[in-house]
């Protein structure tokens, strides 16, 4: 809201009409006036909303302030609400049902957070079955394991992982005659693309296969490929515990025709060990906020990004 307000003032001092300016922001031209308006008359402090910030601290009182600091250092579970961590909702419920006040803005609560030393960030991912103690011993032992691999010419150590990146684009504004409306397209068709990649863990540099599937049949020809891109070498794999990543076929063709190949697997539940992970959130924040009209132009942006660079990720 701020930053659309002093979008509008600034357009208005530029030239532009309200009419003008409503189209570029999609408001009403009613409301661009009323801002421009108020900016005239009260200048920079007009472009705050009044509730910006604002306590509203003749609702409550310093007990009952007092009261709510003492009930935000427990969980709200604690005083019948289904709810394992604060948030502006149960907040508000709570202070409604306690003392019977309500505040009109949600950034009053958010101020009351502020206040008592609570910050807004998303959880840590972490997952219930992880044994983090467990995790620590794998990735030294594979630390050790490798170390000798890293230095020696003849072997090549790899960290590899599957991904999947799928294109639901959408149309948010477009081009029109003035006096038509804008028509919003959503596409959901919900296309995909898989891919194996790997990051060489002595030279940085990224390899990166588009699979149609993530099964032993399409993983054993990347290898395969793999295996010509590193001729008379010995190739350390590292690779997590996927269940296609261990199948009677795969294991068989370790035997007969991949047998420069030495698998090393990572612990479960940790992907965040796993190098390749790192490039794949890499890419995927890269193409976040970019809009590409179908599958292949993303997959091909994805690829570009992917292996436009080399790394210094490490287990």
């Amino acid at each position: 809201m701020i930053r659309e307000r002093a979008h509008a003032v600034l357009l208005n001092f530029e030239g532009y009409s309200p009419y003008e300016i409503a189209r570029i922001l999609f408001r009403d031209e009613k409301t661009v006036r009323e801002w421009v308006k108020d900016f005239l008359r009260e200048r920079i402090a007009s472009l705050f909303p009044r509730y910006f910030d604002n306590e509203n601290a003749a609702k409550l009182t310093r007990k009952q302030k007092k009261e709510i600091a003492k009930i935000l250092s427990q969980p709200p579970s604690d005083y019948g609400l289904p709810k394992n961590f604060w948030e502006v909702k149960s907040l508000r419920t709570y202070i409604k049902a306690e003392f019977g006040v309500e505040y009109e803005s949600d950034n009053s609560y958010r101020f009351i957070f502020k206040l008592h030393n609570f910050s807004f960030h998303l959880p840590a991912k972490f997952d219930v079955k992880r044994d983090n103690e467990e995790v620590e011993r794998r990735i030294t032992e594979i630390r050790r394991i490798i170390k000798p691999y890293l230095i020696n010419p003849t072997w090549v150590v790899l960290a590899a992982d599957e991904s999947r990146l799928i294109w639901e684009a959408i149309i948010r504004r477009a081009w029109l005659p003035k006096g038509k409306k804008t028509i919003l397209k959503v596409i959901r068709s919900r296309n995909y693309q898989n891919f194996f990649g790997c990051l060489n863990l002595k030279t940085g540099k990224p390899h990166l296969y588009e699979i149609p599937w993530q099964n032993q049949i399409e993983i054993i020809k990347v290898l395969k490929l793999l295996q010509l891109e590193y001729p008379n070498k010995h190739i350390c794999l590292i690779w997590d515990n996927a269940a296609f990543h261990k199948g009677k076929r795969l294991r068989m063709e370790l035997k007969n025709n991949l047998q420069a190949f030495y698998l090393l697997n990572l612990p479960p539940y940790a992907p965040d060990a796993n190098p390749q992970e790192h490039i794949w959130k890499y890419a995927k924040d890269e193409i976040s906020n970019r809009q590409c009209g179908n599958i292949k132009e993303l997959a091909n942006e994805f690829k570009t990004i992917v292996i436009g660079r080399n790394y210094s990720y490490q287990i």
